[in-house]
This record gives structure tokens, C-alpha cells and sequence, in this order.
């Protein structure tokens, strides 16, 4: 068994062949994405910012789970929601931001205030 100290992950994204359609593997699994049709993609599959985005609200949503069950909170669902918008015509140096970035929470099963310990550890962590 390996140190559990640290979270690891790889992924692989390659070209498809098609324009604006990209391959990406992570472990045995296989998904595409593509860029949004008003830069040449099909616009078809989850774009990469709605995957960054997924990973993100996904992350959220195991850890809330995690506290919960740690302090022994009836946790029956827990659903995160986040927006983000990216200014694409400002001159920026450097890598792309995004502009502003909303997580929405929503629980069942648990009490408002034991609803908001829960995000307030998540957003401390």
C-alpha cells in the first residue's frame, strides 16, 4: 500500500484528428471534449471548461460527503453547482482566469446550520 499522504492523478489528451475535438484518458477510462463551435469545434461534447468546472464541483461534493460522514451528519445528498465566466476578449499575460466563479451548495437530510458548518470547512480547507 502506497503513502496516502499525497492525492495524485494523470491525465492524457491528445488530438482526435477532427478540429476542435480532443481524446483525453485518465487510467482505462476515455472521454472527448471539444472547443466551442465558435472556435472551429463541434461543440458537441463537455467543453474543457465545463470539465474543469465538473472536477472542481466533484471534489467539492466527495469532501462534503467526507466531513459529513466524519462528524456524523445524516447526509443523504449533497449537489454542488458552479458558474464561471471568462472575459475571452481581455489582453491577459500569462495563463487564462476565469473572471468570476460561483459554487452553489444544496444538501438533503441535514439542518441548515449543520449545511453551513459544512461548507464553511470545505471553503476554510
Amino acid at each position: 500500500m502506497g503513502d496516502k499522504r499525497y492525492l495524485t492523478g494523470e491525465v492524457r489528451t491528445y488530438s482526435s484528428g477532427t478540429p476542435g475535438r480532443a481524446l483525453w484518458r485518465a487510467r482505462t477510462n476515455h472521454f472527448v471534449t471539444d472547443d466551442l463551435t465558435d472556435h472551429g469545434g463541434p461543440g458537441e461534447a463537455a467543453t474543457a471548461i465545463e470539465l474543469f468546472l465538473g472536477g472542481i464541483t466533484a471534489c467539492a461534493v466527495f469532501m462534503v460527503e467526507r466531513l459529513a460522514k466524519e462528524g456524523g451528519l445524516a447526509l443523504k445528498r449533497a449537489e454542488v453547482r458552479m458558474d464561471a465566466m471568462s472575459d475571452r476578449q481581455a489582453l491577459r499575460s500569462g495563463p487564462p482566469v476565469l473572471d468570476r466563479a460561483t459554487m452553489h451548495f444544496e444538501f438533503a437530510g441535514i439542518t441548515e446550520d449543520a449545511a453551513a458548518k459544512l461548507v464553511k470547512t470545505f471553503k476554510d480547507r
